[in-house]
């Protein structure tokens, strides 16, 4: 009796591991046309599954729709016909679109359910980064203890596309090992999606959510390169919130960049520090940096910000609601900006609402971007 059950389970999932073998390629070659490469251990799986329940919808929805409109046409009757009913009743014909449907339904579940299973639970020895949502933007942090910010490029024009604008930044992976994904979100509702990986996971505030796989290693000496998008709505800039991904072609390079990436502060000012901070911090998306900028800013701009007389610029304090005017000059200047950047909402630029996210600056950080805002523009 054992050796019977084992027996058609073994030959069960012989078959299955033919049947995906044979037809999988077909399957996906047929309807992935339009989505990018699959670049993980997980791509293959969900192509083929997609492209299975693609051809079934085909098959199932052409004859209806076809039947649909013949019977419409061949019994219709004339305006003011009287309404006649011929209801008969056919057990076999009940049956086989009842079973067949089941069982194919009954299939596509099973194979869900397997493939879910093993997209649930990492490997133990997965190489694990832990990923800060927030409205708009991503944080990374590794096992070795070091942080880097999205990316989230910019649109090249010449060829329509978006492009990353800092190696350094952005989401690095090590080559051909599981990888899992430890999130959290610090306000709404996010999700982690790379298309190339076939991995999407919500991010839901209050929880730690997670997400493995185990990407392809590039074939050339450089690594290769991806987009990690938000594919749940959460606010204005949603479509923003998105950040580059690198796979290294080796250990050696993954661990050169963390090197390099590390270093980024020996040989540059405060001021140039705080404008590389500006960018990685997403910072730059909100407030102005030039002079006369145009577009709706959701920030007061930081150009000319330093050196603005009491006159010239005023604040509403949380909470008393009472307008208040300061000098962005001087110690009591420095100390303003220290103040909002650790809590932005401590007192607002009249004219502009709480829609700052919270940011993680240190206060080296918040040093390096005070400096910056004092070299933009005005001088005291």
């Amino acid at each position: 009796m054992v050796g019977s059950c084992f027996s058609f389970e073994a030959l069960s999932t012989w078959s299955l591991s033919l049947f995906e073998s044979r037809c999988g390629g077909m399957l996906a070659s047929i309807w992935t046309t339009g989505m990018p490469e699959g670049k993980s251990n997980f791509a293959s799986d969900v192509d083929w599954m997609y492209g299975f329940i693609n051809i079934v919808n085909v098959i199932f929805f052409v004859p209806i729709v076809f039947a649909l409109v013949y019977f419409s046409i061949r019994f219709r009757k004339p305006p003011g016909a009287k309404a006649e009913s011929d209801v008969s009743h056919n057990t076999p014909l009940e049956i086989v679109w009842t079973v067949i449907p089941m069982i194919i339904v009954v299939f596509m579940f099973f194979i869900g359910f397997r493939d879910y299973n093993k997209m649930l639970a990492a490997p133990a020895d997965a190489y694990t980064i832990h990923v800060k949502a927030q409205q708009w933007s991503w944080g990374f942090d590794y096992p070795n203890g070091m942080h880097t910010d999205y990316d989230k490029g910019a649109l090249d024009k010449d060829n329509n596309r978006w492009a990353p604008t800092d190696p350094d930044q952005g989401l690095h992976l090590p080559p051909g090992v599981p990888i899992r994904m430890m999130m959290t979100s610090d306000d709404v509702l996010h999700s982690f999606f790379i298309p190339e990986f076939r991995v999407k996971q919500d991010v839901v505030p209050g929880k730690i959510s997670s997400v493995w796989f185990t990407p392809d290693t590039p074939l050339g000496d450089e690594p290769d390169m991806y987009w990690l998008l938000c594919t749940e709505y959460c606010g204005t800039s949603h479509s923003e919130m998105l950040s580059a991904v690198y796979v290294h072609p080796t250990w050696d390079s993954f661990l050169a960049w963390q090197v390099r990436a590390s270093s980024w502060r020996d040989e540059q000012s405060w001021e140039e520090r705080g404008e590389i901070l500006s960018r990685r911090k997403g910072c730059a998306q909100c407030h102005s940096v030039v002079a006369n900028a145009k577009g709706a800013w959701t920030g007061p701009t930081w150009y000319g910000l330093w050196g603005k007389t009491a006159k010239e610029h005023a604040v509403i304090t949380r909470g008393t609601k009472v307008r208040e005017e300061i000098a962005v000059t001087g110690e009591g200047g420095e100390a303003y900006l220290l103040e909002s950047m650790r809590d932005p909402f401590a007192k607002l630029a009249e004219g502009f609402g709480e829609v700052m996210p919270i940011k993680r600056l240190s206060e080296e950080e918040i040093l390096y971007l005070i400096a910056y805002i004092k070299s933009i523009g005005k001088k005291e």
